[in-house]
């Protein structure tokens, strides 16, 4: 059992697949009674949001585990008795708690589930002694999300940093890749250039080029990533992680949604 220190109090997760008495508690689980306690709040109230309903059931959804084992509740276990919370559920957690609980739990919590195996008086007394790629995939998560982007574009960053560290996790990385971008559905939803196009009824050049002069997106220097939404543009487009055809290479692009095309019949 891991045990994490905040300000003056204990917060406890599972550093490995375990059990607490006749309940099995997932590795990176996370003792979410103790998170709200911690800072003096109350976890019903965070349960009994209907943002929290919305997201818990869209999670149970999206991963295809029932609710009941995302939030497991243990009762008669004196410390460990409590709520205890999918690794996701306890970063949503933290972010209604506070700005400065969201950093802390995003730097300390996830470190558990980007390693294969955890030392726990390593985990809480060393976390320097992390492996290099570990410490490359924390730090693209963490600039992930302070820069707001899609959870899929942050995951595919940080399994790309951890290649670049250690080239030896390339084929395992290779299928996480395929896996996040498959099961990325949402991103469907926005068009390509040549997809506005056909719309509209002009080239994806032509597009690109009225996109720049409306003041949506802007050039780069970067072959890879050509372009990128302005602070205008980003009610209409995101950064987009997709497989590259013929590899297996992560790309981004950018693509916008399908109410876009009517700006450009406005225009005309």
């Amino acid at each position: 059992m891991l045990t994490h220190s905040w300000r003056n109090s204990e917060i406890q997760q599972m550093p490995q697949d375990g059990e607490i008495g006749k309940y099995s508690i997932p590795k990176g689980y996370v003792n979410a009674t103790q998170m709200a306690k911690a800072n003096k709040k109350l976890l019903a109230d965070y349960v009994r949001l209907k943002s929290t309903t919305e997201y818990l059931q869209a999670l149970s959804h999206d991963m295809g585990i029932p609710i009941s084992s995302l939030v497991i509740d243990i009762s008669g276990r004196a410390n460990s008795q409590g709520t205890w919370v999918h690794p996701e559920i306890a970063i949503d957690l933290a972010r209604w708690v506070s700005v400065e609980f969201r950093i802390w739990a995003n730097r300390t919590l996830m470190k558990v589930m980007l390693t294969t195996q955890v030392e726990p008086i390593q985990q809480q007394e060393s976390p320097h002694k992390l492996l290099p790629s570990h410490e490359a995939a924390q730090l693209a998560l963490l600039v992930g999300e302070f820069a707001g982007l899609e959870k899929s574009l942050t995951a595919q960053l940080a399994v790309n940093a951890a290649i670049r560290v250690n080239p030896a996790l390339k084929p395992a990385a290779d299928e996480l890749k395929t896996a996040i971008a498959i099961t990325n559905v949402s991103d469907d939803a926005y068009l390509k250039p040549t997809d506005i196009g056909e719309k509209v009824g002009m080239s994806a050049v032509a597009v690109n080029n009225w996109l720049v002069h409306a003041g949506l997106q802007y050039r780069t220097d970067d072959k890879k990533i050509p372009y990128r939404p302005t602070d205008s543009g980003k009610q209409w487009g995101r950064m987009v992680a997709a497989i590259a055809k013929g590899s297996n290479q992560t790309v981004f692009q950018l693509r916008w949604l399908p109410k876009v095309t009517q700006l450009f019949n406005e225009s005309n």
